[in-house]
């Protein structure tokens, strides 16, 4: 890869981490930053990582009680992805 440098690395470190769930504290250790500002600079999501994010808002369920008592059923909250 002609665009490729070894500091190119330790983004994809950083992204992979923060993509597996790692918090950004953790992130930020491991890189030895002294910031979280920087660490957020290096953690970059993929599309793809943020649309599945979005999704988990449609697949999560509510339930919810009227003002009479009375327990609707479960919905599922519709998600909109531009």
């Amino acid at each position: 890869m002609p665009d490729f440098r070894w500091h190119d690395l330790r983004h994809t470190f950083a992204s992979r981490l923060v993509m597996a769930g790692v918090d950004l504290r953790t992130v930020q250790e491991l890189m030895g930053h002294k910031t979280i500002t920087m660490t957020v600079r290096y953690a970059h999501l993929a599309p793809a990582h943020q649309r599945e994010a979005i999704e988990r808002l449609a697949q999560k369920r509510t339930d919810t009680t009227t003002d009479t008592g009375h327990t609707r059923q479960p919905q599922t909250v519709p998600v909109v992805v531009y």
